[in-house]
């Protein structure tokens, strides 16, 4: 998995985009110019004066003429929220899943989520109920949905800490 701190862009001139230099984000537009204007990509002599990106490393899709400034802010933003706890991944699924939008504001948007790390549906609903302060801090109308009456009540007769009498009343033992 591409990470959002390891992201390249190949940029290149517009008539001859695969002369050009890989760069990793963020790095500043005129550092681009510089090193193509040295690379003899762009410049007054060579005719090429408009850049693209025509390749990249990125978990997302990156369009030829983005601006890099923005891909800079991006970058940066992804980087605070990483900083801020959110891992890479979760960043890159966060986007996949349509949760996040690629901005400047990628740190505020994850900030605003609540991400609980869980294995699996029984995990997250312990997790849950953990943070919300235990199974007493449920609506009584959730006990009902989810908690096996029967089960519980059978249990504790096998567990002997309750007794049925023969004429249906139980007894806590």
């Amino acid at each position: 998995m591409i990470k959002f701190s390891e992201i390249k862009i190949f940029v290149g001139a517009v008539n001859v985009p695969s002369l050009g230099q890989w760069f990793t984000l963020p790095v500043s537009p005129s550092r681009v110019t510089q090193v193509l204007t040295e690379k003899g990509a762009i410049g007054s002599d060579t005719g090429n004066e408009e850049i693209m990106i025509s390749d990249y490393e990125a978990p997302f899709k990156i369009d030829p003429y983005e601006s890099i400034v923005k891909l800079n802010n991006m970058v940066e933003s992804a980087k605070r929220a990483v900083e801020n706890g959110v891992d890479e991944q979760t960043l890159a699924d966060l986007y996949d899943q349509g949760l996040v939008l690629l901005d400047n504001t990628i740190d505020n948007q994850v900030e605003n989520l609540v991400i609980i790390k869980a294995e699996d549906e029984d995990d997250l609903a312990n997790e849950v109920i953990a943070r919300r302060g235990g199974v007493g801090q449920l609506s009584n109308d959730e006990i009902e949905t989810y908690f096996d009456f029967k089960k519980y009540g059978h249990d504790l007769i096998l567990g002997g800490d309750f007794t049925k009498l023969p004429h249906g009343d139980y007894v806590e033992l």
